[in-house]
Parts: C-alpha cells; sequence; structure tokens
C-alpha cells in the first residue's frame, strides 16, 4: 500500500517530502533531520517543534545504512514520570505511549482514540496506541516537556547577567 502525498496532523497538513529535498520546517537539529528523517520528517517536525525530542539510545550503535531516512524510529517525546512517546506504525500512522497508571487513565478518559495494548506491574506500566492525528493532543495529556524558547528580553537579561563569566578566545580585546 502506498503512502499518500499528505496527511493531516492535528491542524497542520503535512506533504510528503520529495526525493533529495529537507522538510519546510527546519530548526531542529538541522543536519540530522536532513540527513537522517524519513519522508514524512520527523517526530518534532509532526509536533511543530514545540516538545523535547530524545534519541533512542540505540541509534549511535546502528551503522549508518540502516539509519539513512529512519531518524523517525528513533526519536522519543519525553513525557512526565519518565513517560515516553514514540513511533509504532509508520503505514497506519500509529503512536505508542508507554507511561503510568494515571497518566494511562488521563489520556483513555480524553477520547483521543487511545488504546491500552498492554499493561504490566513496571513503573510505565501501561502502553497505549492511538492515532498520529491525535499526537498533540496526547502530547498535552501525558505532560510532555515542551522545548524552552527564550524571548529577546529573556535573552538580553540573561546576556548581561552572565557576561563576567563568558569564555573569551586568547588575544581578544576584554570590553567593558
Amino acid at each position: 500500500m502506498a503512502m499518500p502525498d499528505e496527511a493531516k496532523v492535528g491542524g497542520v497538513v503535512l506533504r510528503k517530502v520529495p526525493e533529495g529535498k529537507t522538510p519546510e520546517h527546519y530548526q531542529w537539529k538541522r543536519v540530522l533531520e536532513k540527513e537522517w528523517a524519513g519522508e514524512w520528517g520527523t517526530l518534532a517536525r509532526l509536533t511543530g517543534y514545540r516538545y523535547k525530542v530524545g534519541l533512542d539510545p540505540s541509534f549511535v550503535e546502528e551503522l549508518p545504512q540502516y539509519k539513512k531516512g529512519q531518524l523517525h524510529w528513533y526519536e522519543w517525546i519525553l513525557c512526565e514520570n519518565g513517560g515516553i512517546i514514540y513511533l509504532f506504525d509508520d503505514k497506519n500512522m500509529i503512536c505508542r505511549l508507554l507511561t503510568t497508571k494515571q497518566t494511562a487513565e488521563k489520556v483513555l478518559a480524553a477520547g483521543v482514540g487511545a488504546a491500552i495494548y498492554l499493561t504490566q506491574d513496571d513503573r510505565l506500566s501501561h502502553e497505549l496506541h492511538f492515532p498520529a492525528g491525535k499526537l498533540m493532543e496526547v502530547c498535552e495529556l501525558a505532560g510532555a516537556r515542551r522545548q524552552r524558547k527564550l524571548s529577546e528580553e529573556a535573552k538580553k537579561k540573561l546576556s548581561e547577567r552572565l557576561k563576567d563569566y563568558r569564555f573569551i578566545a586568547p588575544g581578544t580585546a576584554i570590553q567593558p
């Protein structure tokens, strides 16, 4: 079954990335995404780069020829209480959430189309599957960690506060 040329995820319409091109949003880990992203881009792209995205520890151990175009399989959206959201099935656009019992109950009660796949006696005891179109809502419900974005005013304030601790390259004049 061929993948459609576009998919709707929340309010965002994603178009398949043409062969040899890079995704249109392109803020998070530019080189990594350009080199390793699949045809739909990455989970960071699906969420509009709003959340902290980590990489599966096995990413560094894989051989490059097996990672090319497969970055979406290694990405994790990090959530509160150690929860993790990641892609489960790219053909049917299904994501998986590993989380605690309390968070699983909250997600199920919200009616986002999630279903329990597995429960166990572990800290991240519940495994839920949900459509990728509901990714943004599940991220909010599961407490996905947001990217830190500073305003220009905050950047200026921090820069001023930390100017005494700045690294100065040898041979550079110190400005008062």
